[in-house]
């Protein structure tokens, strides 16, 4: 059985390779640009910007209800995997999706190259502990929900295949976008509870 999976893994990789290539370009563009966006900031709006983060990580350090953060992170990672879902099933929707990866490069770009510009090595720390661990589960699963997103809409594109009918390739389409969904959940209580603690060790 194990062997079946990676062989089937193997297969669809060799089949997709182009697609995921495509869009991790796209999140790279979106990161390079994230970057070039707070460069492109006057001082004075880099400081009110880093004044409004200050204030906001106060009040997540004094008064934080994690219940609630974690359910507005859910909910925003389920909306995401099921608009890049419903995104694949319309065909013209392909642009769309392409947005999505490169805005969420874009928003992660900004906010390393952010931290880093206006607290240094206390930036980097906050990166390392409050950044990196939900992205570490949401950026590759929005790559692979854009992936298997796109794939279904070129299938729709050519038609049917000879080995699979549109119904079970409709149906392995959503069970992956399923299991991503699982995956975005897991981000959201990452975001939701372990993140707001991790801003506790700083000083703001």
């Amino acid at each position: 059985m194990s062997k079946l999976v990676k062989l089937g893994l193997k297969s669809y990789l060799i089949k997709n390779y182009i697609i995921y290539l495509f869009l991790i370009l796209f999140v790279v563009m979106g990161i390079i640009f994230g970057v070039l966006g707070v460069k492109a900031l006057a001082p004075e709006q880099l400081s009110n910007l880093d004044r409004y983060i200050d204030t906001g990580f106060q009040n997540i350090s004094n008064q934080l209800d994690y219940q609630a953060t974690a359910k507005h992170a859910i909910w925003r990672n389920l909306t995401t995997v099921f608009k890049i879902w419903f995104l694949g099933l319309t065909v013209v929707g392909l642009p769309l999706i392409l947005v999505i990866i490169f805005t969420r490069g874009f928003i992660l770009g900004f906010t390393v190259a952010f931290f880093l510009e206006k607290k240094s090595w206390q930036g980097l720390g906050i990166i390392l502990l409050t950044i990196f661990p939900q992205n570490l589960l949401h950026l590759p699963t929005i790559i692979i929900a854009g992936a298997s997103a796109t794939a279904f809409s070129i299938y729709l594109l050519k038609g049917r295949s000879e080995h699979r009918t549109i119904s079970s390739y409709f149906l392995r389409y959503s069970l992956i976008m399923s299991i991503l969904a699982v995956v975005m959940i897991l981000a959201g209580f990452v975001e939701g509870y372990i993140t707001p603690l991790a801003i506790n060790f700083f000083e703001f």
